[in-house]
């Protein structure tokens, strides 16, 4: 196989996917690992994202495959400030990531082992975020946002472009002064018609403004104050859920209930316990 003429199934060469592949995510895919030291997370949902367009759809230019004996589940409990609180943690002890590629008269399936592990309050969640670690794991190996890895970008680098400017066209002119009135004798005014009411069956109904809802509520304290939680990743939404302590602090509380609301809607209705107050 000569690497020169190889591409993917979508047609990149091998240098254009490398580049791909390391090429910067909008702002909103990387942010900062809850309780991480300073260490910067990418959302996984991108890298699928990036996997399909580079590759093509999974299960045609990309996948990955393990056998169900490989992945071993276990309860533990774990101490925190505000108590107890029961985790279910997942392994992942083996898993293959693989991709196509062809030089035109032959396609080839590359290969790259993996493994991964998670931890939550609910097992299935648990399970799939070892899936989706492992195959970090592996898509990292091929150079998927190496730069990342390298130390070289992070969620402190990355930031939304500002706001530009609105054009002077659209500025809101100067009200005008009004002209004024020139001194005359024997100036006669008419005073301004007084509006009367108008009558009931005119006056059209005001519908209330529609109560916010849990899609609208906003961080309001920590790194990610400001921002929507409804757009955080599900790993940071599910910490908030389950493992931040609030200490009283009505935002932190209402961040919280939010948070459990969110998992519960994202999970069909099923609201994970959590014991951390």
């Amino acid at each position: 196989m000569n690497t020169k003429d190889v591409k993917t199934m979508t047609g990149l060469t091998m240098a254009e996917a490398i580049a791909k592949l390391d090429e910067q995510l909008p702002p909103d895919a990387y942010s900062a690992v809850p309780g991480g030291a300073d260490l910067t997370d990418i959302d996984p949902n991108y890298m699928r994202k990036v996997l399909n367009e580079v590759f093509g759809l999974c299960g045609l230019g990309w996948g990955y495959e393990y056998a169900p004996g490989n992945m071993e589940t276990r309860n533990e409990t774990r101490k925190g400030s505000n108590g107890n609180r029961e985790v279910v943690v997942a392994a992942l002890k083996h898993l293959r990531f693989w991709y196509k590629v062809s030089d035109g008269s032959e396609t080839y399936t590359c290969t790259v082992d993996a493994s991964g592990g998670s931890d939550n309050s609910n097992a299935s969640y648990a399970m799939k975020g070892a899936i989706t670690n492992a195959i970090g794991n592996a898509a990292s190996n091929i150079g998927f946002q190496e730069s990342v890895y390298l130390g070289k970008r992070s969620h402190k680098t990355v930031k939304a472009p500002p706001k530009a400017a609105a054009p002077a066209s659209q500025k809101a002119a100067p009200a005008a002064k009004p002209a004024p009135v020139p001194a005359t004798a024997n100036v006669k005014t008419t005073p301004a018609p007084v509006a009367t009411p108008a009558a009931a069956d005119e006056i059209e109904e005001i519908e209330p403004a529609a109560e916010p809802t849990v899609d609208d509520f906003v961080i309001p304290v920590g790194q990610r104050k400001g921002q929507k939680l409804a757009d955080q990743p599900l790993n940071v939404i599910q910490w908030y859920a389950d493992q931040m302590t609030t200490g009283g602090d009505q935002e932190k509380v209402a961040l919280k209930k939010a948070a459990l609301l969110l998992v519960a809607i994202k999970n069909n209705g099923h609201i994970p316990q959590s014991t951390a107050a």
